[in-house]
């Protein structure tokens, strides 16, 4: 069986053609690989991002709770120290 050039040129197309769509083939599986890194990426990012926001709605809600404790503290040591002073205790510094 003898190959005329036009069958010869044909197959070394179809030979050329070949390994261009192995090649693309590996090349989607890397992207779809990476892809699926990139996913797992931002899924680990979301969920680190929502512990942060629950820490610092956490962090607010106990600032919140501190500042109140402070503000009574505070107006507390104020009374005391007007009492103080009306029973004519010197205040030291």
């Amino acid at each position: 069986m003898t190959f005329s050039p036009a069958e010869a040129l044909l197959f070394v197309a179809l030979v050329v053609t070949s390994g261009c769509v192995v090649m693309m083939y590996r090349k989607l599986k890397q992207f779809s690989h990476v892809g699926l890194t990139y996913r797992l990426a931002l899924h680990d990012s979301a969920a680190a991002l929502a512990e942060a926001r629950d820490a610092v709605a956490l962090l607010n809600d106990d600032s919140r709770a501190l500042l109140a404790d402070l503000s009574v503290k505070i107006h507390q040591a104020e009374d005391l120290v007007g009492r103080l002073e009306r029973a004519g205790v010197p205040r030291s510094r």
